[in-house]
């Protein structure tokens, strides 16, 4: 390494250590933002992940009369419509799930709410066929033509519990991603005072460089090296508070919601350089403005 580095790196350890309270405060600010930050990402990991799964999974449910509300489909007619819905190019594949069947999955689904399955018996869930699509997108090929049929109460497409679940979720994300871009500027804010004050410091020092003929960047390079190596430490902490929480979390998850996939520390490794080029680039960028304002070299 030569000289010149090795005095811009060895003031700007300087430098930290010289304003260690404030350096301290800088880095548990860029750490907090960017730890919304990684979070922010890693749910919109999840949504996706979340997403292809289940868009596969979407079935169209064809509820069948019971004789309650309507009169009750025969053996023939039963018959009938999964011959047709099976003939049609659209559908992937066609379940028939009786009333005891429903039973059995409500059940499985609210066996955590002992109160709730004791209110409800098999006679009053439908029976349905489950259609899977070839493409989701295509549920009104299957509403038009099946919803008139004799036998038929109800046709239901998945999609808008899915898609009521996206809207929620998005919520969630783009909250986070705010809250985080405003950490993200309090984060600068603070970065930039930290220089400023460092910078106030040593302007006898600074003076003499120039003076004796040294450059505006050779000057300024120290500083804004402190300011980036703050940004760096508050990127490693978050990425490290990310790794010990978030695959944890998810196995949790797991073991409890068997039907949904969840992300795993895979995904959280991922996020670790968008979260290290944000730390920098904030860091940078606030080191370099406050010097040209406070700086005058």
């Amino acid at each position: 390494m030569s000289a010149r580095w090795r005095y811009i790196l060895q003031e700007a350890f300087v430098g930290l250590r010289r304003n260690l309270m404030m350096t301290v405060a800088v880095i548990l600010s860029v750490t907090v933002s960017l730890t919304l930050l990684g979070a922010s990402l890693l749910l919109s990991d999840q949504v996706e992940l979340a997403t292809d799964d289940w868009v596969g999974q979407v079935e169209v449910s064809i509820f069948l009369c019971d004789g309650r509300t309507c009169p009750e489909i025969t053996d023939e007619q039963q018959q009938q419509l999964r011959e047709d819905l099976e003939d049609q190019p659209v559908v992937a594949e066609v379940f028939f799930e009786s009333k005891q069947d429903a039973y059995d999955r409500f059940v499985e689904l609210f066996r955590d709410q002992p109160n709730l399955v004791e209110s409800v018996d098999p006679d009053v869930l439908p029976a349905s066929f489950r259609v899977r699509l070839e493409n989701p997108q295509l549920f009104n090929v299957i509403a038009e033509q099946f919803e008139a049929y004799p036998g038929v109460e109800e046709i239901v497409d998945q999609r808008q519990v899915l898609d009521q679940f996206l809207r929620f979720t998005n919520v969630i994300r783009n909250a986070a991603l705010i809250v985080a871009a405003i950490q993200l500027v309090a984060a600068g804010v603070l970065i930039a005072n930290t220089i400023r004050v460092a910078a106030f410091a040593r302007r006898e020092q600074t003076s003499i460089m120039k003076l004796v003929g040294a450059s505006n960047w050779y000057i300024r390079l120290p500083f804004v090296l402190e300011g980036v190596l703050a940004g760096v430490l508050g990127a490693f902490l978050s990425w490290g508070l990310l790794y010990a929480s978030v695959p944890r979390v998810a196995a949790q998850l797991r073991r409890d919601i068997e039907l949904m996939p969840f992300i795993d520390a895979a995904h959280v490794i991922a996020v670790g350089p968008w979260l290290l080029a944000a730390g920098v680039g904030i860091a940078a960028f606030s080191s370099v403005v406050a010097l040209r304002r406070f700086l005058d070299v």
